[in-house]
């Protein structure tokens, strides 16, 4: 039986897609089966992939909102990777007002993952940097919760809030959700203030953090032009060790209910 991921964050460019993809790929490389599925409108995972969000045939737009559509067919494969993608559609978007008289609405991602998760050692969800339908469905889905944040100022204030909504879908739709970890990305050495938002990220959440730091790389940036991970384009560059580093890490310890 596989483990979910949701891979969420109520602020926007923190690293939740770049996460998704390069973590996955380190754990492909260990010999993990991985599955990622997009639940942002803005496909940015989906398009990172090398896949055109209008041309494919099912997202997981349908999924969502077709009861008789199942993930399965709209699981597609990278022919030069090792793992398998849900693809996102702009249609998505629509997906709020499409659900809103849903009886189980919040569940509904959490049954059709049910259908797969058997096939796939991990699932990881890349959420949209909203507290809404979908992030609530990623919740009610997810046996654990990744949470990025930059080390810049502001960093604390999204996060408060998404605290807030794992802990209502604690109590109301999964009160198994536990936290994977708090991963700090985009450390930058060259300034202080990186070291000063990492500390107070370590002070406020202790053990939740992520032993691994994800430092600011050029090479991310260059990600979403090869259209691959990053341990395929540059492989022995420091990013791809830092995420090699945090698979390991992921594998090793057990995700905390706190």
């Amino acid at each position: 039986m596989g483990k979910i991921i949701a891979v969420a964050q109520h602020k926007g460019g923190t690293g939740k897609t770049t996460t998704c993809i390069n973590l996955g790929a380190s754990l492909c490389d260990m010999g993990k089966t991985v599955l990622i599925v997009d639940l942002d409108p803005q496909a940015s995972f989906t398009v990172s992939m090398g896949v055109n969000p209008l041309q494919v045939e099912k997202s997981i737009h349908q999924v969502l909102v077709d009861p008789n559509v199942d993930i399965g067919s709209a699981i597609l494969r990278r022919p030069t990777l090792n793992f398998f993608i849900v693809p996102s559609h702009v249609d998505l978007a629509l997906a709020e007002s499409e659900l809103a008289g849903r009886i189980g609405r919040e569940k509904i991602l959490h049954k059709k993952l049910a259908l797969v998760k058997k096939d796939f050692d991990y699932i990881f969800i890349d959420c949209p940097p909203t507290l809404g339908i979908l992030v609530v469905n990623a919740l009610a889905a997810a046996d654990s919760v990744l949470i990025p944040m930059q080390c810049e100022p502001l960093t604390l204030y999204g996060v408060k809030h998404l605290l807030q909504v794992i802990n209502l879908v604690r109590e109301d739709v999964n009160r198994d959700l536990k936290i994977e970890g708090v991963l700090r990305t985009m450390y930058d050495r060259r300034t202080k203030l990186s070291q000063e938002v990492s500390e107070s990220i370590q002070q406020t959440f202790g053990n939740l953090v992520c032993s691994t730091i994800i430092y600011r790389h050029v090479k991310f940036a260059e990600g979403p032009i090869h259209e691959i991970p990053i341990n395929f384009y540059a492989s022995k560059s420091p990013g791809a060790d830092e995420y090699r580093n945090l698979a390991e890490e992921l594998l090793t310890h057990e995700s905390r209910k706190v």
